[in-house]
């Protein structure tokens, strides 16, 4: 994997969560410390990427319920225009409040390699999806190394076939990896709505149905922003032994901001 830029700066601290360390660490710890299920070893784990004021508590939680290998495989909605479809970050390092994230030089390569997979920092530069993620990673493993892959929607063939080369990669690590997969739910339509439709995504996301899930989601007009890296995340795990998948939280940024007119789904899920 060509390194193209060294520092990736925070772009995000001090809007999406604060960029004092001292409180940012104290706030993370205020999340983590009521776990949404008791730990376990997991192959991966869907979270969202709001301001943490709307999903970091579900954010925490979640990550919390899993153990957090020494690498992390890191897939995001592709917010931002450059790159490919897939696109695979070429940063030395990750940079927040918290100090610095170092990416897997390995694991990059591997990735690199797969068909379908670009390298292009054009979609992360002023990305938040993986950067509101960095820090409870640090939180929880101060030496955790990562990768970073942005994705658009996928086909579920797709999914399974760029899944099944990532869970080649993978295997080929000699440290465990997590797949983290970061996606919010439904945007914009009212509270009841929103639960309402996500529920369909979620159903499907619960019975590990790749197909099932973005197939709804088309159908439905589910604006799962992460649909794509979520589906990417689920074929890989299945491809590592993956069985079943477990729903954690769901809930809208409504019931925080007071206002259930014009909300956005949040949801967490973990890969067992």
């Amino acid at each position: 994997m060509p390194i193209t830029e060294h520092t990736r700066h925070a772009a995000v601290a001090g809007r999406f969560y604060t960029a004092v360390p001292k409180r940012l660490r104290t706030e993370i710890e205020g999340y983590l410390a009521a776990p949404a299920a008791p730990r376990a070893k997991a192959y991966g784990v869907m979270v969202p990427h709001a301001g943490y004021m709307y999903s970091g508590a579900v954010c925490g939680r979640a990550l919390a319920s899993v153990e957090i290998p020494p690498l992390c495989l890191i897939l995001h909605t592709k917010h931002l225009l450059g790159g490919g479809d897939l696109s695979l970050a070429a940063y030395r390092e990750w940079e927040t409040p918290l100090g610095t994230v170092h990416s897997d030089q390995a694991l990059g390569n591997a990735l690199a390699g797969i068909e379908g997979i670009t390298t292009s920092n054009l979609p992360h530069f002023g990305e938040h999806a993986a950067e509101v993620v960095l820090p409870f990673l640090q939180v929880l493993r101060p030496d955790v190394r990562i990768a970073v892959v942005s994705a658009i929607t996928v086909s579920a063939d797709a999914a399974q076939r760029v899944g099944s080369e990532i869970a080649r990669a993978i295997l080929a690590q000699s440290d465990d990896v997590l797949v983290i997969a970061s996606s919010d739910m439904n945007h914009y339509a009212d509270h009841e709505e929103t639960m309402a439709r996500d529920k369909l995504a979620l159903e499907q996301l619960a019975a590990f149905d790749t197909a099932g899930m973005l197939e709804v989601c088309h159908r439905y007009d589910i604006t799962m922003c992460g649909v794509g890296a979520t589906a990417l995340m689920l074929e890989t795990c299945r491809a590592l032994g993956a069985t079943r998948v477990e729903v954690l939280e769901h809930t809208t940024s409504g019931l925080v901001s007071g206002d259930l007119h014009q909300v956005v789904g949040y949801a967490s899920a973990r890969v067992l």
